[in-house]
Order: C-alpha cells, then sequence, then structure tokens
C-alpha cells in the first residue's frame, strides 16, 4: 500500500483531542455539600460502570473516526506489481523525442506525428487531479511545460502543437531530467512516458539508462512508434576541395553519400547548386555498399562575390532531412595579405618576401592588380598604425620582433579570425617568440629550438617527408600525379618543439609537414576563431630552394587556402549550436534580420549586434534546423550575411534497438509498442495493479459519524 498524500497521515494526530476532552471531563472536582446529594449519588453509583462503558464507546468512536478521516485525505492506493499502473492521479513527465530520424515516414504520417498521438493519449488517459509536465527531446532537452501541470487541456495543445528539431538523440538527459523533476514534486504516484522510435544511436550510454531507470519511486513506459526501416541514404558530407573559392574559376566539391541501409544502393544521382539556384553540376555514383559511403566530384562557378551556400542533395526517400546538406561560405574576388618584413634589400629577389609575393599573385606584373589577392608589404614599426582586420591573412617574414602594442594587435586579430603565418630567418629572434607569442600569450604552435643546418653548407641539406600526407593542405600529394614535395633542399631550419595541452582558447597544436626524419617542418594551431601557421624554414631560398620548386605555388595557395577556411568555418555550425559572427565595430546596436532558406517572412527573427567580452558580436540560437540561414545587416550599407547549420550524420543510422537490448530494459521500464490502434485508456486499465481506497474510507467516516450521533444521543438520554 502507498499513499498519495502522505503529508495527510499526520492528522491521525487529532485523535489526541477527544481523549484530552475526556480526561479533562472527568478530572477530579471539589466535594460541595447538599441535602440533596445523598440520593445523586446512590443513582450515579449504581450506574456508574454501564455510563463508564458508554463514554468509552464513544471515545473510540471519535477516535476511529479522525483516524479514517486522516487516511482518506491522505488517498491510499494498493500497488499490485512494480510496472503496473494504479487507477487514480498521478504526477507525470511526457517526454517525445523529437530529433530529427522520427522525421522518418513510410508515405504517411511521420514518426514524430505517430509520437504525438500516443503522447495526447497518455494525457486523455490520466484520471482527474493528475498534473503533468511535457518535454522534448533530442540531445537537448527543451520544456514545453517544464513543471508539472493540473491543466491536462494545456497538455495536450502544446503536445499538438509541437515542432520536429534535426538534431540527434540523446535519451539518457531526457530521463534525467524527468527525474529530477519528479524529485521536486514529493507524495504520491509518480511516472514517466518516454516516447520514441527506439533508435539505437539514442541509447548509446544504456548502462546509465539503466541505472536511472532503477529509481524506486518512479515508474517508466517506453513507448515505441513506427515501423522499422531497413534502408536510407544520406549526405553525409560536403566539401571545398578546391584551396579558395574564387568568382568566376571552377570550384570543386566533393559530396559524400552514405548508405544506412542493409542493401547495396546503385545508381545514385547527386546534384550540387547555389543558394537557391537550379543544379550547376550533377552526376551518379554506380553503387554504394550496405554500409558504406562514395564521394563524388562535382563543379560550379561563384558569379558574384560574398557569401554563398551551396548545397549537395539526393533523390528524396524515406527520411528527407538527410537527403540534403548545405554550406556557406564566402567567394573571394578579393583576398588581402599583409606581408611584414625589415628586409632593406633593394635588389627584389633579395627580398625575403619576394617568392612569397609572387606565390600569393601567380600573374604578370601587369596583371596582378587584377589578381583576386593583393598584397601589401611593410614594416614592422608600421603594425602599429595598420588596420589588421583589412587582412584575411597577417604574414611575419624573418621578423626579429614587433613592439608590445603591435603584438596586443596580433592577438586580438588572430582570436577574431585573422590569420597569422610566420616565417623565421637569419633576423628571427627565438628568445622573443618563444617568451611573447608561446609563452606569454600562448598563440604559437610550438616553440623555436636549435638551429639545425648551415644556409652557406649547401652540399648538405635534408628534405621533406615524401608520403602518408595527413593534413588537408598537403593532402594533394599522396597522389603522384601531383608532384613531390621531397625534391626541395633543406640547409638551414628552427627545431620545432610542438606545444602540449589545448584551452578553449587554444587549440592542440598540429603538424602539417614532416621532415623525413619525423621532426616537424610546418605546424599549425587554431587560436580564438583564427589560425597560426609556423614554418620552420624561410620564405625565400636563403635557407632552402622550395620556392624554386613547382610544389611551392599550391604549397603557399593551400596555406592561404586553410586560413579561409577557418574564417568560413564560423559560418558552419553543428544544428542547435549558437552562430557567433565577429562584426564591424560601427555595427554595434544595428539589428540584424535572420530569416531561413525557403521560409516565409513570418519566420524571420531580429537579432541585435552587441559588444560581448569587448567583442562586437552577433549571436543566433534558433538553429535547431538544417539548412541555410540569412542575415541581413543594415549599417550605413546593408551587408548579408550567410551561414548554414548541419545536421550528425550518426542520426540517419535507422537502425532500432535490438531485442535483446529491450530485454535488457524489460526489469527497470515497461515496454509498450504503440500504433494507430493503441487505446492508451483501454490499456491502462488492463494494467492497473489495484484501487484507491478514499471512496471507501469517506463512506465509513459518514458511518462512523451516523453512529457516533445516534450513541450520543441515546446515552445522553438515558443519563
Amino acid at each position: 500500500m502507498t499513499f498519495l498524500n502522505p503529508l495527510l497521515l499526520y492528522g491521525m494526530g487529532a485523535i489526541a483531542v477527544p481523549i484530552i476532552i475526556h480526561l479533562l471531563m472527568n478530572r477530579r472536582i471539589k466535594p460541595v455539600v447538599w441535602a440533596a446529594m445523598r440520593f445523586l449519588i446512590a443513582a450515579i453509583e449504581k450506574n456508574q460502570r454501564r455510563m463508564n462503558i458508554e463514554d468509552m464507546l464513544l471515545l473510540a468512536l471519535r477516535c476511529l473516526l479522525l483516524i479514517l478521516l486522516a487516511l482518506a485525505l491522505a488517498r491510499p492506493v494498493f500497488r499490485g506489481s512494480e510496472n503496473g499502473l494504479i487507477k487514480g492521479s498521478e504526477t507525470i513527465i511526457v517526454a517525445i523525442d523529437n530529433s530529427y530520424s522520427m522525421g522518418q515516414t513510410d508515405g504517411g504520417a511521420t514518426r514524430f506525428d505517430l509520437a504525438k498521438q500516443a503522447g495526447e493519449q497518455v494525457v486523455n488517459s490520466l484520471a482527474p487531479g493528475s498534473s503533468v509536465a511535457v518535454l522534448l527531446f533530442s540531445d537537448a532537452v527543451r520544456g514545453l511545460i517544464p513543471e508539472p501541470t493540473y491543466d491536462l487541456n494545456l497538455a495536450g495543445k502544446v503536445i499538438r502543437d509541437a515542432t520536429l528539431s534535426d538534431r540527434p538523440t540523446d535519451v539518457s538527459i531526457a530521463l534525467k531530467q524527468g527525474i529530477d523533476t519528479l524529485s521536486r514534486h514529493t507524495g504520491g504516484l509518480q511516472g514517466i512516458y518516454l516516447i520514441t522510435d527506439g533508435q539505437e544511436s539514442g541509447w548509446k550510454q544504456m548502462d546509465e539508462i539503466q541505472k536511472k531507470l532503477r529509481t524506486k519511486d518512479v515508474k517508466t513506459r517506453i513507448i515505441l512508434v513506427g515501423n522499422p526501416e531497413d534502408r536510407n541514404l544520406c549526405v553525409s558530407d560536403l566539401q571545398l576541395v578546391s584551396s579558395i573559392a574564387t568568382v568566376g574559376e571552377a570550384a570543386q566539391f566533393d559530396v559524400e553519400v552514405s548508405n544506412y541501409g542493409i542493401k547495396d544502393a546503385t545508381d545514385v544521382a547527386v546534384r550540387l547548386s547555389i543558394d537557391s539556384e537550379s543544379p550547376s553540376d550533377e552526376g551518379v555514383i554506380n553503387s554504394i555498399p550496405a554500409g558504406g559511403s562514395k564521394r563524388l566530384s562535382l563543379f560550379t562557378k561563384f558569379r558574384e562575390a560574398g557569401y554563398h551556400t551551396v548545397t549537395g542533395q539526393i533523390n528524396a526517400d524515406h527520411l528527407p532531412c538527410d537527403d540534403r546538406r548545405t554550406i556557406a561560405l564566402r567567394a573571394n574576388d578579393d583576398v588581402r595579405v599583409l606581408l611584414v618584413n625589415n628586409d632593406t634589400s633593394k635588389e627584389p629577389a633579395a627580398s625575403a618576401t619576394f617568392y612569397l609575393r609572387n606565390a600569393l599573385t601567380p600573374a604578370p606584373s601587369s596583371e596582378q592588380e587584377n589578381y583576386f589577392v593583393k598584397t601589401k608589404t611593410i614594416v614592422p614599426a608600421e603594425l602599429d598604425s595598420t588596420k589588421l582586420s583589412d587582412y584575411e591573412a597577417v604574414a611575419l617574414v624573418d621578423v626579429a620582433d614587433v613592439s608590445p602594442s603591435a603584438l596586443e594587435a596580433l592577438s586580438v586579430y588572430v582570436e577574431r579570425g585573422g590569420g597569422l603565418i610566420i616565417f623565421p630567418g637569419a633576423k628571427t629572434n627565438p628568445v622573443f617568440y618563444n617568451e611573447q607569442f608561446a609563452g606569454k600569450r600562448n598563440i604559437l604552435p610550438a616553440t623555436l629550438g636549435a638551429i639545425r643546418g648551415k644556409a652557406d653548407q649547401q652540399d648538405e641539406f635534408f628534405t621533406l617527408q615524401d608520403r602518408d600526407y595527413t593534413h588537408p593542405i598537403v593532402s594533394i600529394w599522396n597522389d603522384p600525379g601531383a608532384g613531390t614535395l621531397a625534391s626541395a633542399h633543406f640547409y638551414r631550419a628552427f627545431e620545432l618543439k610542438p606545444v602540449t595541452g589545448h584551452t578553449d582558447q587554444a587549440g592542440e597544436a598540429r603538424t602539417i609537414l614532416k621532415y623525413t626524419n619525423g621532426a616537424p617542418a610546418v605546424m599549425e594551431r587554431t587560436w580564438g576563431r583564427g589560425r597560426v601557421i609556423l614554418f620552420s624554414s624561410s620564405a625565400n631560398t636563403a635557407w632552402n630552394d622550395l620556392p624554386l620548386r613547382p610544389s611551392y605555388l599550391p604549397l603557399i595557395d593551400r596555406t592561404l587556402g586553410s586560413i579561409l577556411v577557418r574564417q568560413d568555418a564560423r559560418l558552419n555550425i553543428p544544428v542547435g549550436t549558437s552562430f557567433e559572427y565577429v562584426c564591424e565595430p560601427e555595427w554595434v546596436g544595428k539589428d540584424a534580420i535572420i530569416a531561413r532558406s525557403g521560409k516565409s517572412k513570418e519566420s524571420n527573427s531580429l537579432r541585435r549586434i552587441g559588444m560581448v567580452e569587448n567583442v562586437p558580436l552577433l549571436r543566433f540560437d534558433e538553429t535547431d534546423k538544417a539548412g541555410g540561414y540569412e542575415a541581413t545587416i543594415k549599417a550605413d550599407t546593408t551587408t548579408v550575411l550567410k551561414f548554414a547549420a548541419q545536421s550528425d550524420a550518426v542520426e540517419s543510422n535507422l537502425t532500432s534497438l535490438s531485442q535483446a537490448q529491450l530485454d535488457a530494459l524489460a526489469p527497470v521500464a515497461k515496454i509498450i509498442r504503440w500504433t494507430t490502434d493503441t487505446r492508451f485508456e483501454e490499456k491502462v486499465t488492463k494494467e492497473h495493479a489495484g484501487s484507491e481506497l478514499w471512496t471507501i474510507l469517506a463512506m465509513l467516516v459518514l458511518v462512523v459519524a451516523c453512529i457516533e450521533s445516534v450513541l450520543a444521543g441515546i446515552f445522553s438520554d438515558a443519563k
């Protein structure tokens, strides 16, 4: 037996009241001499035994009356089994899975539609006096009704109005929040109705889930909706392969399609489009094995500079959400690079930046002004007066050191998304870089160690690795047809000592390229929203002959491209992640109108650009749907930004929980397979393990009260 209102059991303490009154009525009194008293005493002594019995009987009835009343108000019920439902009011949590696998359809209603119908039936099956909270869950929990309410009509309405997201599933967080919510509402019957499609990937933390479900006072019902699906194709990845997306030039994209079905997929048509335009290229993947993936290269051209979205798409199937993937990027017609060095040589070819400048703008002198990459060279002293935010990248080329103010400006520049490239040389002061850039600022991916080799002894040299390139900058040389990096001779270089660990601001140091002895030749590190790339040798022919090799130009081109990719990375976020964009300072206080691609103006959102930790920032949190977004900022001139949210391809695996996994859950939760023919009121009736007793107790209270009244009257007349 259990009680729905156990606190009211303390009301049984009220039986002390009639007992106290009875004792007070029998207290000793002072005798008063009276002539006729002897006749009264004789009558009382004659009936004393009968009167004592009558008084004790009335006292017992009054105490019983109070006990029965307290029990009735505490609402006792019998529990017949661990998972049985109890007829009567409950406090429950209805948690509905709204991850994107719930968008799967068999041609009619989606799994999410079925889940909402099941949720409504649960609410409608509750007894009067029950309270309910409604949660939507994926890899995050959203409380539609975060705390239990007695308004069951409201609960039904919010379930009907619930919307699907494109986020993955994590059942454990829904259970945790449900149990935490119920722990704040003690007493009575409590339960959780978890409504989901039973997708296996959402139950990765099975041990933790089982542990949560063993909570004694909370009974959980797992309601499974939808039919198993044994086939599904998804666009699992979309990447720009070209180093830089340039206006008017063909840009190569790789579209990856994954087969999560149990059979091979054949003749898979793939299309590529820009913004909302018609497809610009298409192709066919002949075959994708079950459980495998294939990539297809497609090409497109950008006609206008600025922000664009690019979408890879396949034909629609039963899970439409993952049949397309969108990324955002910038098409460039003006990439500005600032070169910093203190070389005062009048001979151009002897300058430390000569080969680097020409690799960045590989065009005849007469056409360099029209080339999309534009360089400017300054000396270190000019850094203090230069607006670094005007440049996509800054290269320190054989710079000994910089002023404290320039060091601070470079740190802020990288933190806000800029790219910093460092080429050492004979004038480089390693102590300054190690103490200021690496030690104090923690920006560099490595410290500068001892110098290896001698520049004036070119008969002795070392070379770069010739295989096993893993970093995107150098991965093209895994194809022998792309040439080789190993032909370059290095006569002198700094030893790079990688830093270890990372922080919220500084990422892990990564090796881009190695020498044949395994020592790092080029390293990188993300820092804030930007990227730092550190070379171990010079940018010109003073310490190596790499600038004379065919591979130098694509290496520099891809290095610059990786910086632009890092800057564009902020335009692409996982579904459900906040979009943050560092704006121009003059945009602070301006409003941005944000719209989802292809949606009506009624769904637009308004966000104000503000200062966050001294950074002008546009932030947008409503990214639960995958696809492209557009932010229009009206300042002195209207600026249009585009960004995209991508769903997690893991959610495309529709494999359901196995029977063994369901059997493991059965001892701690009741598994219910729901269909449109299921009626929860009937199911609840069949599963009732007992009834509330308050109505019976209330009737007994009335009966005892009547008996007590009648006997009190009779006994009073007799006396």
